[in-house]
Parts: C-alpha cells; sequence; structure tokens
C-alpha cells in the first residue's frame, strides 16, 4: 500500500528512460523481490536488493543495500527482527546486522550512533538539494561519509498520482479528499537522467557517489539453489536412510518376495531422488505423517498424499500416498526427473479439523527452521469497489447496496449514479494491487538453517510464521514447499468408522480395498454418490451415469476429464467408452495415449505427447504443462507452440493433425489433474462411495456432521430420506453436538445433532451434555434453570422440537412449552440463576396446539429443513399434473411438468459468449439436473433463488442412461412456507 506501480511496469519505465540499474526499496519487506528480478531480467535492467527499514520508536528509516550474500542474509535477519520484536530499534540491530549493507541514512542523530559503530554508512540527500539536506552533506563531508541523491519513487508514472492518493487514504481510513499527496512529493514518480541531473546541478558528486554505491553492489538476488529439509539421523545419511525405509516399506506393501518389477522401479527412483538431492525430504514428509496419525491401524486411511508425488513408489512406500503407482501406471517423471530445476512438491490431506494441529506440530518441532508460505492477498472487484466508496464518503448501506453488484467498466450496462461511475473507474485501477500478505493454505517449509537465514519471517494473524513470500516466491528461491492441507472428507470417512466400531461392528481398515466392492461399483455407475468426495457434484453424476462402468480405472479417467473447457472431449470420451469407432491422431499416440481412448486427459499427457511427436526433453515439455496453468500463458505460450509445430513437422506430423493436438492440449485452460492426482482423489471417492453403500446411516450422519460437500444439510436430509434413513429430530435428552446413528443397528435412524439448531451457540451445546450427563432433565423448567440458555436459544430448542419430550404432564405440546419459557422468564428472577433453586410455576391454562402446518414451518425457521416430510407437499394444492422425479427416465423424449425445490446452480458461458445455467431441484423422490438456455435463463433468471419451490415445464433428454431436464417454463409456487412466519414465544 506504499507504491502503486508494479515492479514490471517500474523497470518498463526505467529502461524506456535510460536507466541501467535500479533499486526496489519495499518498507520492511523483500515480498517484491522475485517479480522485481523477473522484471529486470525483462527489460535489461541490473536489479539492486534493498529495503527501507523502520524504527519502531520513532520516524526513522534507513535504506539498506545488499552488497553481497552476507548482506543479503543480515537483511533477511534484520527484516525479521524490525517484524517481530516490538522493541525494535534501527540502531541497535544495525550494529548486528550491518554486516555486507551500506545503510542509507536521512536522521542526524541516527547517522551520529551509527557512525561510531563502522557500520558502511551513506548520507540521504533526497530527491532535491534543500535546507536539511544541505545541513546533512556537510556533516557527511566532515565525517568523510557518502551523500548520495535518492528519488522518492511511488510510481511509475506521475498519471498514477490519484490511484496513490486513493491507496493512502484506504490504509489510513481516511477520506480521498483529505488524504492528497504532500506537497512536499510533488515528483514521486520515476522521473529521466536528465531531470535528476538538472536538480543535483549544484552538487553533482551526489548522483557520481549514488552510481559508486550501485558498482559497490554485486549482489544480484537470493540464491535458487533448492534448499531441503535437513536430515541427520542415524548418521548414515539421508539417502542410505531412504533406501533402507523404502525397502522395509515395500515389504510391508507388497510381501517380502519382492517382484522385479517393484525393485526396479524403486532402484529407478531413489537413483533420481538421491541425484536431485532430495532423499532428506522424503524422509522429513513421512515423519511428519506418521507422527501426525500415529501408528495405529488404518493409518494411510487418515491421509490422502496426493499430486504428482502420488506416481512416486518410494512415496507409496513410505505409506505417504496411497494409490500403487505400479498397479495404475503412474507417470514418475511427472514428479521428478534429472532436468527439472523448480522444486516440486507433496501434497498431504488431513482432516479438516486436524489439519492445524498438524501444523502447529510440525512448526514446534523444527523452530525457527520452519515457516509457512504467504500468499499475497490483492484486490479483486469487491474489494476495489467497497474500499473506494469508503474513500469516498458513502455510507456503508448505500456501499452494501450498491457495491455488491461487483461491477467494473465494461462489466455491464447498468446505469449508475454519481458518484458511482466515477468509483468504478478508479476502483478498476486497483485490480491486482497487493493489499498485504496472508496465510497459504497450507504450504510449509523446513530448512536446515533458520529461515530468516534466507528469507524474511513475519508473524499473520493467526499467529503462526510466514515467509514474505508467496509459492511462486519460494518456488523460485530454491525452498522446497511441502504442503499439509485439510480433507473434509477424510473426517467423513474417519467419523462414519468410527461409529462402526462404537457401535460393535469391526471394520477392516488395513486391507480395505472398495474399489473393488460389487454393491460399490453399481452405485457409482448409477451416480448414487450424493455426499461422496469429489463425485456428488451434478456434472459427475451425469458422467457418471453416461459411462455406467463404476470402474476404478475410468473414475479416475472422469476425475481428471470433467474440467471447463473439455466439453468436446468428455462427450467424445463416453462415445468411445461405448464402442463408438474412433483412432489415434497419429500412430505414435497408441502407446502415449492408450488408456484413455486416444485423448489427452491428464496433464502428462501434454507433455508425453510433446515428448512423442514433437522431440521435447521431459524438462521442456513440463514446461510446457506448467505454462498453461499462468495468468500469463497466452504470451509464453507462442515461443511454445511454434517448437512444438516445427518439432512435430519435422517428424512427418501433418498441419491439421498438429492442429488437432494443440487444440487438445488447450482444453487443459482453467484446471486439471495430473494421473496420481486423480488416482488419489478417486481412493477417497471410492471409500466414501463403500460407506454410503454399506453403512447409509453412520455415512450420512458423518456428512453433515463434517459441514462440507456440494450440497446444503436441506439436500443431504433429503437424500437420507430418499435413502430408507429416518431423521429423529433434535433431543436435549438424546442428541450429541454432532449428527448420530441411533437405534438398533437393523434400523437406519439419524438423530438430527444440537450443531443444526439455529442461534443455538457452542457454550451452551457443551452445557447441555454436560448437565445431562449428571442427570436427564425431566422438565423444560428443569432445563432452563441448568443449562441456562438465552432467550433466542430457547425459541429455536423448542421450534427444532428438543424440548418436545419435556413438555407438562399430559399437556406435551409446543404452546405450553412457550407458555412455560414465559413463565420462568418472569417469575425466575435472579433466584432461578441458581441451580439449587426449584421453581414452582402456576398450571399451565389449557392452550391449543399448533397445526401441523404452524409446526413444520417452526421446525424449518430452527432448522432450515424437515425431518419428517419434504416441504414441497406443502404445495399440495399446486402440483396437479405432476411427474415426480423418481419417474422421469419413463418420459424421455416428452415434455412434462416436475415441481422441484431448488437445490444449487451453476452459471457457464456458451460457445458464443451467452450465458446459461445448470440447476438442480429435487422433490421427495429424487433429484433432477436441469439445462436453463440462454433465451429461458434470461427470462427466468430473476425469480430463480435456492431454497423456494417451482413448477418446471420442459423436455426429458435422456443420453446413455443419464436423465435430464431441458427447461422451457418456469412458474414459482405460491409463498406457503414463508421464512420466520410464525414470531411465537414473545
Amino acid at each position: 500500500m506504499r507504491g502503486c506501480s508494479s515492479p514490471a511496469s517500474i523497470c518498463k519505465r526505467a529502461q524506456e528512460l535510460g536507466y541501467t540499474v535500479l533499486a526496489l526499496t519495499d518498507c520492511d519487506s523483500l515480498a517484491g523481490v522475485w517479480p522485481f528480478l523477473a522484471a529486470c531480467k525483462k527489460y535489461g535492467i541490473r536489479p539492486l536488493i534493498a529495503a527501507e527499514i523502520s524504527d519502531r520508536k520513532n520516524s526513522d528509516t534507513v535504506i539498506c543495500l545488499v552488497r553481497n550474500a552476507i548482506g543479503y542474509r543480515n537483511l533477511c535477519n534484520l527484516i525479521t527482527r524490525r517484524k517481530g520484536d516490538p522493541l525494535f530499534t534501527l540502531e541497535q540491530n544495525l550494529i548486528q546486522y550491518s554486516d555486507g549493507l551500506i545503510c542509507i541514512a536521512s536522521s542526524r542523530p541516527l547517522l551520529e550512533k551509527l557512525q561510531k559503530n563502522t557500520i558502511d554508512l551513506a548520507v540521504n540527500l533526497g530527491d532535491r538539494p534543500t535546507e536539511k539536506s544541505s545541513y546533512l552533506r556537510k556533516w557527511a563531508q566532515k565525517k568523510s561519509v557518502s551523500a548520495v541523491a535518492i528519488p522518492i519513487v511511488f510510481m511509475a508514472d506521475k498519471k498514477e498520482r490519484l490511484l496513490l492518493q486513493l491507496m493512502r487514504a484506504i490504509e489510513t481510513k481516511s477520506l480521498l479528499t483529505s488524504c492528497e499527496v504532500k506537497s512536499g512529493l510533488p515528483s514521486c514518480w520515476l522521473q529521466s537522467p536528465a531531470t535528476y541531473y538538472e536538480k543535483f546541478a549544484v552538487w553533482p558528486e551526489a548522483l557520481t557517489e549514488a552510481e559508486n554505491l550501485a558498482r559497490r553492489c554485486s549482489f544480484s538476488g537470493p540464491p535458487s539453489d533448492l534448499v531441503m529439509p535437513p536430515w541427520n539421523r542415524s548418521g548414515r545419511g539421508a539417502a542410505f536412510s531412504l533406501r533402507q525405509a523404502a525397502y522395509e516399506g515395500a515389504c510391508v506393501r507388497y510381501g517380502t518376495d519382492l517382484s522385479e518389477a517393484v525393485v526396479e522401479r524403486l532402484e529407478m527412483e531413489l537413483r533420481v531422488i538421491d541425484s536431485m538431492g532430495f532423499s532428506s525430504y522424503f524422509l522429513v514428509v513421512r515423519d511428519i505423517v506418521h507422527q501426525a496419525v500415529g501408528e495405529r491401524s488404518g493409518r494411510c486411511l487418515r491421509i490422502c498424499g496426493r499430486g504428482s508425488g502420488a506416481a512416486s513408489l518410494v512415496a507409496y512406500c513410505l505409506e505417504i500416498t496411497n494409490v500403487c503407482p505400479l498397479k495404475y501406471n503412474l507417470y514418475f517423471e511427472r514428479f521428478l526427473n534429472p532436468g527439472r530445476t523448480d522444486p516440486p512438491d507433496i501434497d498431504i490431506d488431513f482432516s479438516w479439523d486436524e489439519r492445524d494441529g498438524v501444523l502447529a506440530q510440525v512448526l514446534r518441532k523444527y523452530g525457527h527452521n520452519a515457516a509457512m508460505v504467504s500468499t499475497i492477498i490483492r484486490f479483486q472487484p469487491r474489494m476495489a469497489i467497497r474500499e473506494t466508496a469508503r474513500a469516498f464518503g458513502l455510507p456503508a448501506e448505500e456501499i452494501a447496496k450498491t457495491g455488491n453488484l461487483s461491477r467494473l467498466p465494461g462489466a455491464g450496462t447498468k446505469k449508475l449514479v454519481a458518484p458511482w461511475p466515477e468509483i468504478m473507474e478508479l476502483a478498476s485501477s486497483l485490480l491486482g494491487v497487493p493489499r498485504h500478505l496472508s496465510v497459504h493454505p497450507g504450504g510449509v517449509i523446513i530448512t536446515p538453517e533458520p529461515v530468516s537465514n534466507y528469507v524474511p519471517v513475519e508473524t499473520a494473524s493467526k499467529g503462526v510464521p510466514i515467509i514474505q513470500w508467496d509459492k511462486d516466491g519460494a518456488e523460485a528461491g530454491g525452498l522446497v514447499k511441502i504442503d499439509l492441507l485439510g480433507n473434509r472428507s477424510l473426517g467423513v470417512i474417519r467419523d462414519c468408522i468410527a461409529s462402526l466400531s462404537e457401535s460393535g461392528r469391526s471394520f477392516d481398515e488395513e486391507y480395505w480395498q472398495p474399489e473393488d466392492d460389487p454393491a460399490t461399483k453399481m452405485a457409482v455407475a448409477a451416480g448414487e454418490t450424493m455426499g461422496c468426495f469429489y463425485i456428488e457434484s451434478p456434472a459427475m453424476r451425469l458422467l457418471q451415469q453416461k459411462a455406467g462402468s463404476g470402474d476404478f480405472e475410468q473414475l479416475v479417467l472422469q476425475s481428471s476429464i470433467i474440467r471447463p473447457a473439455a466439453n468436446d472431449f468428455i462427450r467424445e470420451y463416453v462415445r468411445r467408452l461405448h464402442g463408438g469407432a474412433w483412432q489415434y491422431l497419429h500412430p505414435e499416440l497408441a502407446t502415449v495415449l492408450d488408456e484413455t481412448f486416444g485423448l489427452m486427459v491428464y496433464q502428462e499427457d501434454v507433455s508425453r505427447v510433446a515428448v512423442a511427436l514433437a522431440g521435447f526433453s521431459h524438462a521442456r515439455a513440463d514446461c510446457l504443462r506448467k505454462v498453461m496453468s499462468k495468468k500469463d500463458k497466452q504470451l509464453r505460450l507462442k515461443d511454445y507452440r511454434l517448437e512444438f509445430e516445427r518439432g512435430c513437422e519435422a517428424r512427418g506430423v501433418d498441419r491439421e493433425t498438429i492442429e488437432k493436438l494443440w487444440d487438445m492440449m488447450m482444453s487443459f485452460d482453467g484446471y486439471s489433474f495430473c494421473k496420481p492426482h486423480s488416482a488419489s482423489y478417486a481412493r477417497v471417492s471410492y471409500q466414501a462411495a463403500y460407506l454410503k453403500t454399506h453403512h447409509p446411516a453412520e455415512f450420512m450422519a458423518a456428512v453433515i456432521s463434517n459441514q462440507g460437500g456440494y450440497y446444503s444439510t436441506f439436500a443431504y436430509v433429503s437424500e437420507a430420506k430418499r435413502m430408507g434413513i429416518g431423521i429423529l429430530p433434535p433431543c436435549v435428552n438424546h442428541s450429541q453436538v454432532r449428527w448420530c446413528r441411533e437405534g438398533d443397528v437393523s434400523v437406519k435412524n439419524i438423530r438430527v445433532g444440537l450443531m443444526a439448531v439455529k442461534n443455538l451457540s457452542t457454550a451452551t451445546m457443551g452445557r447441555i451434555l454436560y448437565c445431562r450427563e449428571k442427570k436427564e432433565f425431566v422438565s423444560s423448567i428443569d432445563f432452563w434453570q441448568r443449562v441456562q440458555p438465552q432467550k433466542d436459544e430457547c425459541r429455536s430448542l423448542i421450534q427444532a422440537g428438543a424440548l418436545d419430550a419435556l413438555g407438562s404432564k399430559n399437556k406435551r405440546n409446543r404452546s405450553n412449552l412457550f407458555w412455560e419459557l414465559a413463565q420462568f422468564r418472569c417469575f425466575a428472577g435472579a433466584q432461578a440463576r441458581s441451580p439449587l433453586f426449584c421453581l414452582d410455576l402456576p398450571p399451565a391454562p389449557d392452550l391449543p396446539s399448533f397445526n401441523v402446518r404452524e409446526i413444520q414451518q417452526q421446525e424449518y425457521d430452527a432448522l432450515d429443513f424437515l425431518c419428517s416430510s419434504h416441504p414441497l407437499l406443502f404445495y399440495e394444492q399446486q402440483l396437479n399434473g405432476r411427474i415426480k422425479g423418481c419417474d422421469l427416465k419413463s418420459y424421455a423424449g416428452k415434455n412434462i411438468r416436475f415441481a422441484g425445490w431448488l437445490l444449487s446452480r451453476k452459471m457457464v458461458s456458451t460457445k458464443t459468449g451467452e450465458v446459461m445455467e445448470f440447476l438442480t431441484f429435487e422433490d421427495e423422490t429424487g433429484v433432477v439436473e436441469t439445462t436453463f438456455f440462454p433465451r429461458v435463463y434470461r427470462r427466468y433468471a430473476a425469480i430463480l433463488n435456492p431454497g423456494q419451490a417451482y413448477m418446471l415445464l420442459g423436455k426429458v433428454e435422456e443420453e446413455y442412461g443419464a436423465v435430464t431436464l431441458t427447461v422451457a417454463g418456469v412458474e414459482k409456487l405460491g409463498s406457503v412456507f414463508v421464512r420466520g412466519a410464525l414470531q411465537v414465544g414473545d
């Protein structure tokens, strides 16, 4: 928030003005180093590594130029101390960390103190001669210290002055009009060398001295050599320890008599890993995983090692990953190859609620030798609009109303009144500007020496140490990242299996092979996977139905092919899967794309095709694969395309085939998976599908309790009911915080957890369980007196049915409960807050019970779902002539009326740029996927909102067994069920 120009724009401008050397001096930071170095290389500028360090106790600052490697290490530690020490002073710390640095200051008292400690000093004369700088120049001459001209540059061009003013206003939380750029900084943009020669014509030596300082700085940037985690145990070195651990693990995975294929693959991988210096990395990752999950049975089910690292047999033998690379033909060179210069990483998923504990354990164990990678939060449209509007002084209500449009110039045609057009225009200039550093989702680096010797470290708002580089910077600096991530589905699988164990049923986690189970295959083939990790979205379930195999290998393929830019190839895959005629685009692809019906499906297919047909090296092909996911790929892909075309032509590939191959490569736009990653995900998907198939009540309870997935709790409750699972309402005497299976093993019932009740705090849930453990609640008064919930909590519990069993004798209805609540709050007073006080309320009068509709309304208000029925049934008078979801397949090719509850929606663009939507509806019998083509979408989009009922008119479409509804008309069903219609209990 100090400078408003990117390093690239500054370097471009510097080149245009004729500069050959440039120093970037971010304040207390080296976050911009790597973009700066890249920009300098692009525009032919020699970079100087530097930073401006500020004192915590006063306004003093010192610009530190790095002369050599020692100076760089000291600057990293100096910034780390500045960020972490609340008592930091420049004087004390520069004495300790000044070696290899040139320290340029403009504070006479500070200069006096530093000069006494033989620090390499220079005097900052600013960007023009002034009375103050004249005084400093005389002091420098007296002390034989260099006095140098230092321009103050916050932007590349003066046209950005208004943006700088806006950034100042945002940073200081002030109005734009009161935050004009100070008159003392009239020229804070980069100006020509001639301008500065003219300004310092009276002191030309100030410019000469600046050039001399630049020549003394030989350091050109942080080293890019790989920095591996330390491994010094056993005294035999990392390579020996890894070989020993890998073979021990192989004997566990494959038996003591290892096959030739296993040994050959292990030896090949171990050679590559050792030659690239990665042995310690594997060992440290193994230690993290094993320490986190312990030595218990089924250890591998507690984590999901994924990404390209899952292609490694060594990783599989170390129990870092769970998919056999030999069985599924996983391409190791996608992960490591001798020509690869950038550090690959291993991604490990832990259960979402265990991940923070694992990170804390790692940071605690390695201390100052470990830190998390940062991520740079940049202004996005909504944030930019909101912050700019605040700087204009607009009230919060108006900002919320208009700013939520998230519109910037060119994004729409809505007419806005002043000052909104100006706000939108100015906000657009903020897009992409760095706002602050945050924490990467799970990236950890572990270094042989303290991390601050390599990169500055600071503490994030959540209390963890982070480096000042993001993942790209860490990669550029050779810092090898270990991704420790959270996955809710691992929590679902864990909790489901735990529920089975608690009920006395045995479950063999160690040798569980769900992908070989026939019933699970049938369920996957039918798309009955709502709640199952990664294969529950509408698009995935439809693809499963069209494929109709339920085969694990096909699920691996489907997990990767279902990417945004690959719709045409998805259709072609299904056609070929069902026996449609096809041939390879080129004979050489028969061994490259033999598993994928001649189509490029996985990320590594791009690399393998480039190697096979264009003669790329493995390293160059991997660079092609990586550049496709970059934001600036169009510019960089031009060179790769030319190289690809020339390589193919040299090998006799015709022009038409080259075009088709390149088009297929471009379908990897946005995101895609490598095969090891897809296989790892498919393994977790099959585990979830198996548990849903064989233990549905435990599984659905775990899905809802872990609060994750593609759908809402409402949708999962409906799915459970369609599976024949009874949903028992919440009860203060029976519910746990989480949802749980309840009753005899032969009965499929789920008890709603207290977590589902609106307004109920975590503290109150804890008190309910604590008090109940001592003695069950016998009445509503007993409950309120012991638990002491708030009024809104009491109302929600009553409406949800959680107190139904505690009403007055012979009058167990909610009318009595609300009356008792009112009496309790009126007459209990301070005495009722004592757990020893017994309140004797007057008997309740004869109160009429709520009718069924009213009770259902209350329940929906308190839970967002109904336990025993579907809210669609309350529109019974409007459902005449509808076809139920379970019967749609019988009406393929016909126009029908379907009444549905809107669950989810996904907006997409057609090839012509028009907007259309895929929406998911359900009734009490099934889930229906619908298509709203552009014309219909434009007509009805305004009335479509999740959580409401609609009558749809459309045509039933069937393709390879998958049924959808193409909608032609929509009618919103009448407001029978209204949020908050009954405000009872007041």
